[in-house]
């Protein structure tokens, strides 16, 4: 088939949906399809690129206000992307966003009946709370309402809709879906993430401690909640001595180094920043249990790649995170923003080698469902029932 993927955030932007798109869209062209991306460009230019036999249409974009560079919007791209869609006419469409890129694929498409699958990977906190000091906007109600109808008004016009989990798909048809739909993994790829990784040369790069540690890893914004796995450090340190990593970039990165600066547990935390594939999927090996405190997640990839390295973990009970941890098994869940809890639960891990163990063969287990493999058969399912 001829497949078009249309997103407002691709590689290289570390973005769990970014992610995602960028798996399969090069597991697709490795599965003999032609793979076309159209995403924005990192400044005011229009380019095309190859990528692993690829195609990606970069548009000229422009910065979000308060967001920095962390993500981008298409200026103006309804005529750029008529043209490109007028030259490739694809089989089937594939939106990640319901952006610029977004709703002008989705326009296109409709007047040329051409057959659209949308993927749902946002919530109202994702569009509101990048910023720590937005989080009061959640709790006004009003705001959530007009947020959820603005994602579901965009979703009921595809002619499939999917988004990563059971809770995702459920928390859409409660806030106005009526379009066919089904969740379908993010996925992750078991052969890169696996407890095989040797994580000795990353270590030393980082000068890490030999202790225990518990780490994050992911986009360091506002709806992520890091600050609360920052701020339940000192008790775990009161518990067992231990070491932590904050890995990931964002415009709460240097407030988070501030925060532990302020708490004085500096010498307990490495923030490693950004690094490549080929440390990335170590960074995962040089912890014992990873921690999830966001409140915003459909599914979370990076939870995905710890339990294939083989990590216990310990997550907020919000949205999709429950379908990932389960209590006693794999990790424990703790009530969003609470620190104390998240603590304790976090050091009865790392106090304890052979539970860590344990629990972490058991996320080894859970994982296996969400293979990228069984994720990239799934929407291939979809893409030919589209177009028959």
């Amino acid at each position: 088939m001829k497949i078009f993927i249309a997103t407002e955030a691709y590689y290289p932007l570390i973005d769990g949906g970014a992610v995602a798109e960028h798996n399969l869209a090069l597991s697709l062209h490795q599965r003999g399809h032609e793979v076309h991306v159209i995403a924005p460009s990192e400044g005011w230019n229009d380019w095309t690129e190859s990528d692993h036999g690829t195609t990606i249409h970069r548009l000229a974009s422009h910065a979000i206000p308060f967001v920095k560079n962390d993500h981008r919007l298409a200026w103006r791209p309804k005529k750029k992307i008529t043209a490109i869609l007028d030259k490739i006419k694809p089989d089937v469409v594939h939106i990640h966003n319901p952006f610029p890129i977004g709703k002008a694929t989705l326009n296109y498409c409709l007047t040329h009946k051409i057959p659209v699958v949308a993927t749902n990977h946002w919530l109202p906190e994702n569009i509101t709370t990048f910023m720590t000091k937005l989080r009061f906007l959640n709790n006004l109600d009003f705001l959530v309402k007009m947020n959820w109808k603005f994602i579901s008004d965009f979703h009921n016009q595809c002619q499939f809709v999917t988004s990563p989990t059971q809770t995702a798909i459920d928390l859409m048809t409660q806030n106005g879906l009526v379009a066919r739909h089904r969740p379908v993994s993010n996925g992750v790829d078991l052969r890169v993430f696996n407890p095989q990784n040797d994580p000795t040369p990353l270590k030393e790069r980082l000068g890490l401690p030999n202790k225990p540690t518990a780490m994050y890893a992911g986009r360091l914004s506002g709806e992520k909640h890091v600050d609360v796995f920052v701020n339940a450090i000192p008790a775990i340190l009161e518990t067992v001595d231990a070491h932590f990593i904050i890995g990931g970039n964002g415009r709460e990165r240097e407030p988070l180094k501030e925060l532990v600066k302020t708490l004085g547990i500096e010498a307990h935390v490495t923030f490693p920043g950004f690094l490549e594939d080929h440390e990335y999927k170590l960074l995962f090996r040089c912890g014992d249990v990873f921690v999830m405190p966001s409140i915003c997640e459909l599914q979370s990839i990076t939870t995905l790649e710890s339990m294939a390295s083989g990590l216990a973990v310990v997550a907020a009970n919000k949205y999709a995170l429950p379908e990932l941890v389960k209590p006693g098994q794999n990790g424990y869940l703790f009530e969003p923003m609470d620190v104390a809890e998240l603590a304790t639960h976090v050091a009865e891990i790392l106090a304890d080698p052979e539970k860590s163990r344990r629990m972490g063969d058991e996320s080894l287990r859970i994982v296996h469902r969400h293979s990228l493999e069984s994720a990239v058969s799934d929407y291939e399912s979809i893409y030919l029932d589209l177009t028959r």
